[in-house]
C-alpha cells in the first residue's frame, strides 16, 4: 500500500483494515478498526487530519482532502461510494455518501444521512440528522426510512466482509511466496 509520511505524520492503519494497494494515503490519516479503503483512493491529510471511524469503506476512485487549519472526519459505520469528493467534511455515523458525489467545505452530515448519486452538497451546508439530499445545489428531498437504514446497514456488513476476505487473501498470498 501507499502511505506516505508528511512533515513527521505518518497514516496509522490498523491491522484489521484493508487498504488496496493502489490507493494513496499521505500524511495525517487515521484509520479505525474493520475500514476498506478501495483502489484508486486518495487520502491527502497533508495540511491537516482525515479521521475515518470503525466499519467505515471509502470506495473506488474517491477523493479525501482537506485546506490548511481544517481537518475531515468521517464516523463510525459510514459508506463513502466510487468516486466521491470530498473536502474539509464532518459525516457523521451511519451515513451513506453516493457515487458521484461532491461534498464541499464545512459541511456537516449529522447521523444517518444520505446523499444521493451525483449530489453536490454546497459549502457550508449542515444536513440534519435523518434525513437525504440530492441535487445540484444539494436540497433536502425526504426523511431516511428504516428500509433505507437497514439496506445501508447491508453494505457496511457486505464491506467489512470484503475487509477481512482481502485481509485473509493478501496473509495467504504473502505466505505463499
Amino acid at each position: 500500500m501507499a502511505l506516505y509520511e508528511f512533515e513527521g505524520k505518518k497514516p496509522r492503519v490498523p491491522s484489521d483494515s484493508f487498504v488496496h494497494p493502489t490507493a494513496v494515503l499521505i500524511g495525517d490519516v487515521r484509520l479505525g478498526h474493520e475500514c476498506l479503503i478501495a483502489p484508486g483512493v486518495s487520502i491527502r491529510a497533508d495540511f491537516g487530519p482525515v479521521i475515518i471511524g470503525d466499519r467505515s469503506s471509502v470506495q473506488d476512485n474517491s477523493v479525501i482532502h482537506v485546506y490548511p487549519g481544517s481537518e475531515s472526519v468521517i464516523g463510525n459505520d459510514v459508506t463513502v461510494a466510487h468516486g466521491v469528493i470530498l473536502h474539509d467534511v464532518h459525516i457523521h455515523d451511519r451515513c451513506m455518501i453516493g457515487i458521484g458525489a461532491i461534498i464541499l467545505f464545512n459541511v456537516v452530515c449529522e447521523e444517518d444521512v444520505f446523499v444521493s448519486v451525483g449530489s453536490l452538497v454546497p459549502r457550508g451546508m449542515r444536513v440534519p440528522a435523518g434525513k437525504i439530499v440530492a441535487g445540484n445545489p444539494a436540497k433536502i428531498t425526504r426523511d431516511v426510512t428504516d428500509k433505507d437504514k437497514a439496506t445501508a446497514k447491508d453494505g457496511i456488513e457486505a464491506y467489512r466482509y470484503l475487509c477481512r476476505q482481502y485481509l485473509a487473501t493478501m496473509k495467504t498470498i504473502s505466505e505463499s511466496l
